[in-house]
């Protein structure tokens, strides 16, 4: 991958260790990844709650020409563009986050919870839950 041209592109990115960092675009900077360099397999997405109010959301792409990871990673509060018409194996882990994270993913056509009931408030990989919340009746 040409970092430069890439830079070149999508101005508001940066570089740190393996992994690209955007702050926008991210349907356009993964369809542009996905058909300029051939990464055509997404791995997985990785959510992980920052502590200040954001959720940063890693994206592990996978060129079967290059056999490389790519790591894409952005960060939002309460809702990200849903990447399932690139990937539509980027639905599940969608639900994933969102149940477990409350990251609302603009465009996934099956968003629900996954593993919580319905019923349940709150999203259980926030932060902000407290160990004697009182959601959490296994802390009784």
């Amino acid at each position: 991958m040409n970092w430069t041209e890439f830079q070149n592109i999508f101005k508001d990115c940066r570089l740190e260790g393996e992994k690209i960092v955007i702050n926008s675009d991210l349907l356009k900077t993964i369809e542009f990844i996905k058909t300029n360099y051939h990464f055509e397999m997404l791995k997985e997405i990785i959510a992980s709650d920052n502590g200040d109010g954001n959720v940063e959301l890693t994206y592990r792409l996978f060129s079967l020409e290059d056999e490389e990871d790519l790591l894409i990673s952005i960060n939002v509060q309460d809702e990200a563009e849903s990447i399932s018409s690139i990937f539509e194996s980027a639905v599940a882990d969608e639900k994933e986050i969102f149940d477990l994270f409350g990251v609302k993913f603009i465009g996934n056509p099956e968003l629900k919870r996954l593993y919580m009931p319905e019923y349940w408030k709150g999203h259980p990989l926030r932060k902000d839950y407290k160990e004697d919340d009182e959601r959490l009746n296994w802390n009784e």
